[in-house]
């Protein structure tokens, strides 16, 4: 059983994390399904210290400020005629449940809407460095709950370890990594043993079927070399803003051509992206999309001009994300605050010993 907004118990225990998922999707969804982290993917979070940390931890939602291109691509993959058919978005954040409350409201300022959220239960201190176990376990969850058939773009940035955690999770649900060889990855990058036996749980519940077809991963500082990350996994694209990833989900025919402009144009305003299309010419893009596609993109990139940008960009958050959607979110955010500020402080759940 799962206990109130968390992760489902297995042999007595559950990965201590707040979890959402607002959108059942039918059993024979074949379509897209996007996940997102939130710090430095979909969200500007800039730190280099302590002090960073805890300015970042008491911003309003007002402060903050999206990654150029993030909103733009959002709405663009959600779009859809019938709304039963708009492809679900779900966020796993690296972030702590208390975050909440001002993730959401931005994400309502943005007009972002999304199907489903994660965050970190930090109640439970020993868990404060383990991020790549609380992000597989977050993963595998919505994997289990998800439709075998839907097929995953993964977004994330190199500043944690999304690259690897991706890459890690395509393998387990393709059954090459589970069992002792997955306890003994996770021990290698200090999952404890209680959260490795509870994740290894979750993979043996799993069919052998990997859904990722792409891995977008934002290189946080793109001015300087990449991190240094294995890349061994051929669906990884490093990108150095959204309208990279934009060209190459156009290219797949998951965005309209406006939508394309929009995002082109929201990179273009925050003074980046000389190159949109940059990606289009990348090896392992161009070995899994028709090269005829790739070609019609570089076309659209090239011959966009600054007034077709402005036009598309003018189109205004009204015509981003359907008014339904943004009142639906309204009022989703508005119970979530009134139910935190009734709870109050919540007293430490018991430790599980591993």
């Amino acid at each position: 059983m799962a206990a109130p907004d968390g992760a489902p118990e297995r042999g007595g225990y559950r990965y201590p994390l707040y979890r959402r998922n607002e959108r059942p999707l039918p059993p024979d969804w074949g379509g897209p399904i996007y996940i997102w982290d939130i710090d430095n993917t979909y969200l500007v979070t800039e730190w280099s210290g302590l002090r960073d940390l805890i300015r970042i931890r008491f911003e309003a939602a007002e402060d903050k400020r999206p990654v150029p291109g993030a909103v733009e691509l959002l709405a663009g993959l959600r779009r859809a005629a019938d709304p039963s058919a708009r492809p679900p978005v779900f966020f796993v954040s690296a972030s702590p449940e208390t975050m909440r409350g001002v993730l959401e409201r931005r994400m309502l300022i943005d007009g972002v809407v999304q199907d489903g959220i994660t965050f970190r239960n930090l109640r439970r201190l020993r868990y404060l460095r383990d991020i790549f176990g609380y992000k597989t376990a977050a993963l595998l969850l919505y994997r289990l709950e998800n439709p075998p058939g839907g097929r995953e773009t993964l977004f994330g940035d190199d500043r944690e370890h999304d690259p690897e955690v991706y890459a890690l999770y395509a393998r387990i649900c393709a059954g090459a990594c589970r069992g002792e060889a997955l306890r003994e990855h996770l021990a290698q990058r200090g999952v404890g043993r209680a959260a490795a036996r509870y994740i290894e749980t979750l993979a043996s519940e799993l069919p052998e079927r990997d859904p990722v077809e792409w891995i977008f991963i934002r290189r946080v500082a793109p001015a300087s070399p990449p991190a240094p990350l294995r890349l061994e996994d051929d669906r990884i694209v490093l990108v150095d803003d959204f309208a990279q990833a934009a060209a190459v989900l156009r290219a797949q025919g998951r965005l309209e051509k406006d939508d394309l402009l929009r995002v082109v144009a929201a990179v273009h305003a925050a003074g980046l992206g000389p190159d949109p299309g940059r990606a289009l010419a990348l090896p392992n893009v161009r070995a899994r999309i028709d090269l005829a596609a790739l070609e019609a993109v570089a076309r659209e990139l090239a011959e966009a001009t600054p007034a077709q940008e402005a036009a598309a960009a003018a189109a205004g958050a009204e015509a981003l994300v359907p008014a339904d959607e943004v009142q639906a979110a309204a009022e989703v955010a508005s119970e979530a605050a009134a139910a935190t500020e009734e709870a109050g402080p919540r007293r430490p759940e018991e430790e599980v010993l591993e």
